[in-house]
């Protein structure tokens, strides 16, 4: 069940971050449906870079409806997953998936990314979690302060734990890039494998095979290790 710890947060929450996660929560209704087949092929890359092994905890942030439960799950069945976003909508979702497919050892709380820290985190989540992993799919380019958010997915690692990043980048805008961002309220113009390399070690990057003209830019996975 989604966390309700954290329902003073919503009281706190500007005009923009309530009409924003309005959007996503009526998104949610229609997410799978509309996206998922575009981007499964980048998830379950996505995971592979991130090498589970038995016994890993790892943190999905902006998980959404659970998009990459399964193939996390497939990858090694035995981890213990901790499912944070933002939008109640994409949680409800999240949690009618986990108990549709009868997930074991998936937890999910809802949190602002920027706040996430090892400091904060017990309070969101009630434990105290150190994260072999942590996973960001299409979040970075939507959620303000994505630079501090990604310093925070750092904090949240231990050391030599692994981070993988997919998101879009727009090297040249055009029509597509602006729908995108209408759609997704998002962000195409950020540097976010170049901040992502600048903060890890090992770092790995390479383009997906998805036309841009269907995600308004280059679709890229980004990892590295703290």
């Amino acid at each position: 069940m989604i966390d309700q710890r954290l329902s003073s947060v919503k009281g706190n929450l500007s005009f923009l971050n309530k009409t924003f996660m309005k959007w996503y929560d009526f998104f949610s209704n229609f997410y799978d449906q509309s996206l998922e087949k575009l981007y499964a092929d980048s998830r379950r890359r996505a995971v592979e870079l991130l090498e589970l092994k038995e016994g890993d905890v790892v943190l999905d942030l902006a998980c959404g409806t659970g998009a990459n439960f399964s193939h996390l799950k497939k990858s090694c069945a035995n981890i213990e997953i901790y499912g944070a976003d933002f939008s109640e909508g994409m949680l409800r979702r999240a949690t009618h998936n986990i108990e549709k497919n009868q997930w074991e050892g998936i937890h999910l709380f809802q949190a602002d990314a920027r706040n996430l820290t090892k400091d904060t985190l017990s309070e969101y989540t009630g434990k105290e979690i150190k994260f072999d992993q942590v996973l960001c799919v299409l979040g970075l380019s939507v959620m303000p302060d994505w630079t501090t958010i990604m310093t925070n997915m750092l904090d949240l690692l231990k050391e030599g734990g692994k981070i993988v990043v997919v998101d879009v980048f727009a090297e040249k805008r055009d029509f597509n890039t602006w729908l995108v961002e209408k759609i997704a309220k998002a962000d195409l113009d950020r540097p976010i494998s170049e901040e992502l390399k600048s903060k890890v070690n090992n770092f790995h990057m390479e383009y997906l095979p998805v036309k841009e003209s269907k995600v308004g830019g280059k679709l890229f996975v980004a990892a590295g290790t703290k």
